[in-house]
């Protein structure tokens, strides 16, 4: 004989509840915490580009978007360290990564039109130049290009 199925419909709150870890609502508050502390640091706008990944019991886990705020932000660590330590009570390494953000992917990229930035007479030049090239495919390549060149000047 067959098991029954149920088919009862779980909210999304409960059906996530099985698979996230038990401390995950400590671990969120956590985190925002954390990066509440730095989104209103006053004096220094690096500290308010931080994202803060992870805390666990000794370590806060934070990225920042390019290696130069993360070597910037490596130089203010101790100093990020000790007031953690004043305001928090936790003594916390520091690991910090960079992560760029990554902007929307296009997935029909748009086509920009050829912009020159050369005049008509570099152009002549170019044509008239690669009459006296000895290599037969360079020739055709510097004529090909000073006639697309002078098909786009103003």
């Amino acid at each position: 004989m067959a098991a029954k199925r149920n088919n009862k419909v779980l909210p999304i709150a409960q059906l996530f509840r099985r698979y996230l870890p038990q401390d995950y609502a400590q671990k969120r508050a956590q985190i925002e915490q954390y990066q509440s502390f730095f989104a209103t640091r006053e004096g220094d706008a690096v500290f308010q580009m931080v994202t803060v990944t992870n805390v666990t019991g000794s370590y806060l886990t934070l990225s920042l978007p390019n290696a130069a705020l993360t070597a910037y932000f490596r130089l203010h660590g101790e100093e990020i360290r000790s007031e953690l330590r004043e305001l928090f009570g936790v003594d916390l390494n520091l690991k910090v990564s960079t992560r760029p953000h990554i902007g929307p992917v296009f997935s029909d990229p748009v086509k920009k039109p050829l912009t020159a930035d050369i005049s008509r007479s570099s152009s002549d030049q170019m044509e008239s130049s690669a009459d006296y090239v000895d290599d037969e495919h360079l020739k055709k390549a510097l004529k090909s290009l000073s006639k697309t060149l002078s098909k786009h000047l103003k």
